[in-house]
């Protein structure tokens, strides 16, 4: 008689021994035949083979090379109407306690008398008990647990406070000279991002590594066993990057047994676990069979900590359903195994390989449409984040991402709190991707550069043909263009999208600066103007404004007049302040009045609710007379004032914003200049005079930031056949965005009358506006420049202003000392259009052809 018994084997020591006490009544041992079907599975069976027949590899088999072991199992799917039975058992008796555990007797095991013959059972079982004997309980301190979201709901669970965990990982030791030191970590849950059972070997790294290759990375090796789907075995090997450079990057050498032993044969394939153990059990075979002994040392092994979370009111962590988990395993794998990622490397599966040139994307197993996404996020910073919830309280389903799985979690429970809005997490690309309908639409809000382009690559490897990603962070235009010829060729569409409004702004509506091929925008513009700022009967404030490239430059200058408004508010303050003597709640009160008028716009309101904030930290005065006087900076402004510098476009109101940021970062140089120079004494002022004097300076010197900031707009469309439309930029920035104000409305209001104004000084609006201002502005900046309060934006404003409306310039002697030391010539005043050189003295020569001298010399008309 053969009696074959199938898990579970008790819950607990205490239920294991009464069930093997009824057994053992009336079964001898060499009747029973406890089945664990991992023990059939061909990688698993492959392990004595491996292990015992290579000459390799018991050479590196020991914890003078390996680091540490890890072993997965993880369903991409729930309880699925099995909750009331699996609440009584929870993922440790379900995986962990038998599955995974055989695998790890049979990995760590020494080596048998025999693996092959009527004495084989007996040998591997008193091997793998031999390694049992050498594992102590497990402690709970050395476990991470968690639930995924919303299992209490199946309907079969009872429990709707239920504790148990769907998901565990656990650090065992084994106290063998073999193996002392090493970490075995075994993993299992349940719902999460992908179906996989594996083993995972991960070496030392290598020797002086680091020292040899110069510093460079060189990434540990891994020996990786699958067991499903698709066997395989595949050990992770560094090898020279292609190319001139000797740099390491990470390859395989792999064996999958569909393709290495059944692809050529049709109507062949493994047998499945189960096959082969009623086999063996016809056969008489015991060695992939579970012992008594075996049993009874794992049970003495898990049943404390089982024990302790039965007991106890011990709480999982809840994780989002498809993600890799509660972020606290991944954290605790790494410091508990000290296990290193490479997250650069990508095992292609099958037939799948690398190859140079354009990469067909890797197919993704289809899921049900009612489970599909409408769009994508990653990168899931604060910004990432808001915008996610915000796209979600438009009624859009999104899946999120980010590198961080931490962050993923984080996401999935704010939306949750939040009113349970429709977003889904991934911690997993491809899974990430295969969420997604068709054609997929993902924004991506990470790092500019190199960031960047590593999500576009991991993107775009399972992305099709008619997909689109979008960049949304701050990156150089160049960039973008580059990025979009690159997708190009694999037929996905790419588009660089400025967004404007801060962390509030992204998650309430900001505005939203696209620009990329038409047919892409059309595809994300439902959602976009939906979730961007409404702004009455001008719409959303979202909209096409041209090629790739375009919406990247229009956020950028964007940002170059965000920094000029905020140097131009600064330097009223600090005439308030410094001249006027007024305090923090009078500014205050003053900047909310102006609020109301034409001055009115996003960075007027904030300032004086800066003013007002009380100082939180000592009781004591106000959090703005604490803030150090060193103002930060990211890039946008210096890439702006660049810009202009190519464009030939004057922005002296930005350029003295730039500047301001870089001389208060010399705080130690400047306090030391304070005592070497004296400042001048503040002389007594009309209060009321100055007051209307700053009013109408920095309305004046706003308009001249923003006449700047789109003036070098139109010179960027015209070079790049851009086509922008600056009534339209100037609507996009009437809401949501950080620049947003009430002057913004006759901006617009200048460029839809006028496309082609030159310059926003010569709309008769703003020239009667300006005109009526001019005294004042003008006794303002005096009134600075006597007292020794410098006013760099305010007065290049006003600078900027008297040499535009000039006819003529002193301009003619600045050319005229160029030809003198350097033959540039000039053109006269009497004969436009032609080229002139003088001998100034008689040092000098006649050059020839003074109009072939300064050919492609670029001369502003």
């Amino acid at each position: 008689t053969r009696m074959i018994v199938e898990k579970p084997f008790g819950k607990d020591l205490e239920s294991f021994e009464e069930l093997n006490e009824t057994l053992s009544a009336n079964f001898t041992e060499d009747h029973l035949y406890r089945i664990d079907h991992y023990l059939g599975k061909e990688m698993v069976q492959n392990l004595t083979v491996l292990r015992f027949s290579n000459t390799w590899f018991e050479c590196v088999w020991s914890n003078k090379d390996i680091e540490c072991v890890i072993l997965t199992f993880k369903e991409p799917f729930g309880t699925d109407g099995r909750g009331g039975y699996f609440d009584q058992y929870g993922i440790i008796r379900d995986i962990l306690q038998n599955h995974l555990l055989q695998v790890l007797t049979l990995l760590a095991m020494e080596p048998p008398t025999t693996v092959e013959g009527p004495k084989s059972g007996k040998a591997i079982r008193d091997a793998k008990v031999a390694v049992l004997n050498a594992i102590p309980p497990i402690s709970l301190e050395d476990t991470v647990l968690g639930q995924y979201q919303g299992y209490a709901d199946d309907p079969t669970i009872k429990n709707k406070d239920t504790n148990t965990p769907t998901f565990a990982v656990l650090k065992l030791a084994i106290n063998t000279p073999r193996w002392h030191g090493v970490p075995f970590i075994m993993k299992a849950g349940k719902a999460l991002n992908e179906r996989k059972a594996e083993m995972r070997i991960q070496f030392k790294d290598a020797p002086a590594a680091t020292y040899l290759f110069n510093g460079q990375d060189c990434p540990r090796n891994e020996l990786v066993m699958r067991m499903q789907p698709h066997e395989a075995v595949y050990m992770k090997t560094n090898v020279k990057s292609p190319g001139f450079a000797a740099k390491p990057i990470q390859s395989e050498l792999e064996v999958n047994y569909d393709t290495r032993f059944f692809s050529n044969f049709e109507n062949t394939s493994n047998p499945d676990a189960y096959t082969r153990l009623i086999l063996d059990v016809l056969q008489g075979k015991h060695a992939a069979f579970v012992r008594d002994d075996e049993l009874r040392r794992a049970w003495e092994i898990f049943t404390p900590l089982l024990h302790k979370i039965d007991n106890t009111d011990v709480r999982p962590i809840v994780y989002a359903q498809g993600s890799r988990g509660p972020k606290e395993a991944d954290e605790f794998i790494s410091k508990a195994a000290g296990y290193k990622r490479n997250e650069d490397y990508v095992f292609y599966d099958n037939e799948l390989s690398r190859k140079s040139g354009v990469v067909d994307p890797i197919p993704l197993p289809d899921i049900p449409n009612d489970q599909m996404c409408d769009v994508g996020l990653y990168g899931l910073a604060v910004m990432g984040q808001n915008f996610a919830l915000n796209m979600a309280s438009h009624g859009f389903k999104v899946c999120v991402g980010n590198r961080s799985p931490a962050k993923v979690s984080t996401t999935v429970a704010r939306a949750a709190a939040e009113g349970n809005l429709p977003i889904v997490g991934s911690d997993d690309v491809q899974d990430f991707v295969r969420k997604l309908s068709k054609p997929r639409k993902v924004i991506i809000l990470v790092q500019a550069g190199k960031p960047v382009d590593d999500t576009i690559a991991k993107l775009s490897e399972y992305m099709e043909k008619g997909d689109l990603i979008i960049d949304g962070g701050n990156e150089w235009f160049p960039n973008s263009i580059n990025r979009a010829k690159l997708l190009e060729s694999k037929g996905i569409h790419f588009m660089g999208m400025g967004i404007s409004g801060g962390e509030e702004g992204a998650r309430n509506g900001p505005s939203l600066m696209p620009g990329g091929p038409k047919v892409a925008y059309d595809m994300i513009a439902p959602i976009l103007t939906k979730c961007a700022a409404q702004i009455g009967d001008k719409g959303a404030c979202a909209g096409y404004l041209g090629p790739v490239g375009s919406g990247n430059y229009v956020k950028m200058v964007h940002n170059g007049i965000e920094y000029g408004d905020m140097q131009l508010i600064s330097e009223v303050y600090d005439v308030l302040k410094n001249v006027v003597g007024m305090s923090n709640e009078e500014m205050a009160d003053l900047f909310e009045e102006w609020n109301k008028t034409e001055l009115s716009s996003y960075l007027i309101e904030i300032t004086y609710k800066i003013l007002r904030k009380k100082d939180d930290k000592t009781g004591e005065g106000y959090v703005i007379d604490y803030v150090l006087d060193k103002t930060g900076m990211k890039g946008t402004g210096r890439w702006t004032i660049q810009e202009g510098a190519e464009r030939s476009v004057a922005i002296p109101t930005m350029a003295a914003a730039l500047d301001a940021r870089m001389l208060s970062g010399r705080k130690e140089e400047r306090e030391s200049a304070s005592k070497v120079f004296e400042a001048p004494t503040i002389s007594s002022v009309d209060k009321a005079k100055v007051l209307e004097d700053l009013k109408a300076a920095l309305y004046s010197s706003k308009v001249c930031s923003y006449a700047q900031g789109l003036s070098l707009i139109k010179a960027a469309s015209d070079e790049f056949e851009w086509n922008v439309n600056l009534s339209e930029c100037a609507r996009l920035w009437m809401g949501g965005c950080i620049i947003r104000a009430e002057l913004l409305g006759e901006i617009y209001n200048a460029f839809n009358e006028n496309p082609s104004l030159d310059n926003l000084l010569v709309n008769p609006f703003f020239a009667k506006q300006i005109k009526s201002r001019v005294p004042s502005w003008r006794s303002l900046v005096a009134l600075c420049v006597t007292n020794g309060i410098a006013c760099p934006s305010l007065c290049s404003s006003l600078n900027y202003f008297d040499t535009y409306r000039r006819a003529r310039l002193p301009a003619n002697l600045t050319q005229a000392q160029r030809d003198f030391f350097g033959g540039h010539t000039y053109e006269r005043v009497d004969a436009p259009g032609e080229r002139f050189h003088t001998a100034w003295t008689e040092a000098h020569k006649d050059i020839g052809d003074a109009n072939q001298r300064t050919a492609g010399e670029n001369v502003q008309k």
